[in-house]
């Protein structure tokens, strides 16, 4: 279970340099087709900390047609993380597990003002009463079915409610969504990360989606995907999944079309399908490559929603399955 003093930094006496708490937010504006995420990736052993913050306009396979990207790695570690303000303009105040202000003034006149407020508890994926994956007692299962392995140890998902404004070159932008957003904490690697999956789908804040799910690029389409962790949100109450069936069509490297069932433990069926519009790659440190994009999801009812659809691509895994002499034919992985 989540605890309200889980909200700040956890720093085990056997910490290294490799152990990491980061914490992902994420704004979407779907009428304008405007994408906002705020990550930040701390490694209080060492004092530093990396900040991301990048806003997506089009859908586009290359980092330089993003809207607004400030990444700065190497700034000073924050002394909590329940309160603090970067170098580079971020500021976030938590009032607790489930409210929290996040603001930002960038540059070229870019500027974040937003409230989260939970929808329900935080859903901690390693709590057997939240998800029927969860394997509290077998460590190596643990960290092997987390989904990131070791460097998601501890780690929580939250549907979130999500008002304020966001200003883009000079343009203001009214932010009023239902979001995701994430805290982990544990040993974080920059290579032997594993492929993995981290999409959600929000129709209001009565019914949302969000799962963790493994990815084998060495499958064909239709065996890549399997459920690590995941749940459904309905009026106020989360139903932890326990299947996930998933078929991904990509072009190239991004994930463009989801066809998705997913099973609660209510037995109740969630039967979506889910198309790219705003994304591009996004690295948010150099060992890896994700592609995220925020995807229009339809039910088989019809109901029409928004939300993230994120892919992480190890650079070191990429290169050991993928990597070729310039002489020799490109590999295509998982046609």
């Amino acid at each position: 279970m989540i605890k309200p003093e889980d909200i700040d930094y956890h720093i085990p006496a056997d910490s290294d340099y490799r152990y990491a708490e980061t914490n992902y937010f994420v704004a979407y504006i779907p009428e304008e087709r405007i994408l906002a995420t705020f990550y930040t990736l701390t490694r209080k052993a060492i004092g530093v900390c990396l900040v991301d913050v990048a806003i997506f306009g089009c859908l586009s396979d290359t980092r330089s047609e993003m809207l607004y990207l400030d990444t700065q790695q190497q700034l000073p570690a924050p002394e909590r993380l329940s309160r603090f303000e970067t170098p580079n303009g971020l500021k976030v105040t938590a009032e607790d597990l489930r409210h929290c202000q996040l603001d930002y003034v960038g540059f070229d006149d870019t500027e974040a003002h937003l409230a989260f407020a939970g929808l329900t508890e935080p859903f901690d994926i390693h709590d057997p009463t939240h998800s029927p994956k969860a394997v509290p007692h077998d460590a190596h299962a643990r960290t092997e079915g987390s989904g990131l392995g070791a460097a998601y140890g501890h780690h929580f998902d939250m549907s979130c409610r999500v008002t304020g404004t966001l200003k883009v070159r000079g343009k203001t932008y009214r932010v009023d969504c239902v979001s995701t957003m994430d805290h982990s904490w544990g040993p974080r690697c920059e290579v032997g990360l594993k492929s993995m999956g981290w999409m959600n789908a929000h129709f209001g804040p009565d019914y949302a989606l969000h799962w963790i799910n493994s990815l084998d690029l060495t499958q064909p389409a239709g065996k890549q995907e399997a459920l690590a962790h995941g749940y459904a949100v309905e009026n106020g109450q989360f139903y932890g999944l326990k299947d996930l069936q998933m078929r991904s069509n990509r072009l190239g490297a991004v994930n463009v079309g989801i066809d998705l069932v997913v099973t609660d433990v209510r037995d109740k069926q969630h039967r979506l399908y889910g198309t790219a519009i705003v994304g591009a790659p996004w690295s948010c440190y150099t060992g890896v490559m994700l592609q995220v994009a925020m995807t229009r999801w339809i039910t088989s009812e019809g109901r029409i929603g928004y939300g993230l659809n994120m892919e992480n691509y190890p650079l070191d895994l990429m290169a050991r399955l993928r990597g070729r002499r310039g002489d020799a034919p490109a590999t295509r992985i998982g046609t």
